[in-house]
């Protein structure tokens, strides 16, 4: 059973959203109001997914939403949002996981909530691993200057270079970039 947290100015528009979602077997954890909308707010109702109702969504709510999806990593569904394809853009900028432009009916949320968190799981996962291969890169790069640097002052191959860094990795127990950062920071002391 998802844990939803409801974000809506409008009370009455909260309540039979939350009713909605109890009769879809949902799990409204809290409805909040946007001016009570923080971290330590959204932290504290552990959601699985939360839910804003907002018909124009501005800077200071796409703001939030961003907030909410990337730091706090929860997925986002924007309902009763504008139709505009700007609109849209930077919905989806801000890290909306679902945009429903159109009046829902009790029935869509189901399928709505279950497409945004599949949505935002795979969206994180590309995340993660653009991240890590990002991270890979940043890291052989080190390895080649620190190989360059061996090379050029002490003589040795390519190969060479590699096989005392990767000696040196495994005896210290530390990871290749960390030996090669030691040995740029080495070699920039000595300049």
């Amino acid at each position: 059973m998802k844990r939803i947290l409801i974000i809506d100015d409008l009370r009455d528009r909260a309540a039979w959203l939350k009713a909605s979602l109890e009769l879809a077997d949902f799990d409204v954890v809290g409805i909040l109001a946007w001016e009570q909308v923080d971290e330590r707010a959204i932290q504290a109702a552990a959601a699985d997914v939360i839910i804003v109702d907002a018909n124009a969504p501005g800077r200071d709510t796409l703001e939030q939403i961003s907030l909410m999806s990337t730091k706090l990593e929860k997925p986002v569904v924007v309902l009763g949002a504008r139709s505009g394809q700007n609109s849209i853009q930077e919905a989806m900028r801000a890290g909306v996981s679902a945009y429903v432009s159109h009046t829902i009916q009790s029935e869509d949320l189901s399928g709505i909530i279950h497409v945004a968190a599949a949505r935002f799981a795979e969206h994180k996962r590309l995340r993660d691993e653009l991240k890590e291969a990002k991270d890979q890169l940043a890291e052989r790069k080190l390895v080649d200057r620190a190989k360059v640097i061996l090379m050029a002052d002490h003589g040795y191959g390519e190969q060479e270079a590699y096989s005392r860094m990767r000696k040196m990795s495994m005896s210290k127990g530390k990871r290749m970039a960390e030996i090669a950062e030691a040995i740029i920071f080495a070699k920039e002391l000595s300049a």
